[in-house]
């Protein structure tokens, strides 16, 4: 793994939310890694939207993984990021069963760790996308942070809270506000007792 790789693990696993956001940043401005999704998603039935979508996806489950230990350091963050749009651009397609031909070699990288449970990943979170856009701007935010594994800490001082503990019951509040427009839903309960 090279020195960059290191520095943006350490700066997306630390506390400081001033790093988090310099090393999100370093993904959004790099160029190259835009213009491969581009190229990429337009190349395989795509549009500009979607490759913009697919790029969004892959920075949040790259952090995500990251953060939680799910990347290994098995290959390097580009290639777990080439490797996060190929299959999300696989299951975006597949959903909207468009014939796609079979994965060819290259569009599978070896060492990449748990693209397929991002799959899963990803399809739960199209549907609690929708859940938690039902439940108001301000608690979307703050279960976005929460999501991303964000301290309370964090999301305390990011969201104006008084205090961790209140961060914490304000969470807790926001997730109560999910659980009942899920229950109310079986259509997005079957999606979750299928995997």
């Amino acid at each position: 793994m090279d020195s960059g790789d290191k520095y943006l693990i350490e700066a997306l696993k630390s506390q400081d939310p001033g790093k988090r956001d310099r090393a999100i940043y370093h993904f959004y401005s790099d160029h190259d890694l835009k213009a491969f999704v581009t190229g990429y998603i337009k190349n395989h039935n795509g549009s500009e939207e979607d490759a913009d979508d697919a790029f969004q996806e892959a920075i949040i489950l790259l952090d995500r993984n990251v953060r939680n230990g799910s990347f290994r350091g098995d290959s390097s963050l580009k290639t777990y990021f080439f490797a996060i749009v190929k299959w999300y651009w696989l299951a975006v397609q597949r959903k909207k069963r468009i014939t796609v031909g079979p994965l060819q070699p290259d569009d599978i990288d070896i060492g990449v760790e748990s693209v397929e449970d991002d799959l899963i990943y990803l399809e739960k979170k199209e549907f609690l996308d929708r859940a938690v856009a039902s439940v108001g701007l301000r608690c979307r935010e703050l279960l976005g942070y929460y999501k991303l594994d964000y301290s309370m800490k964090e999301i305390a001082s990011l969201m104006g809270f008084s205090s961790p503990a209140m961060a914490k019951k304000q969470a807790y509040r926001c997730r109560e506000k999910l659980r009942e427009f899920l229950s109310g839903h079986s259509e997005y309960l079957q999606l979750f007792s299928n995997h």
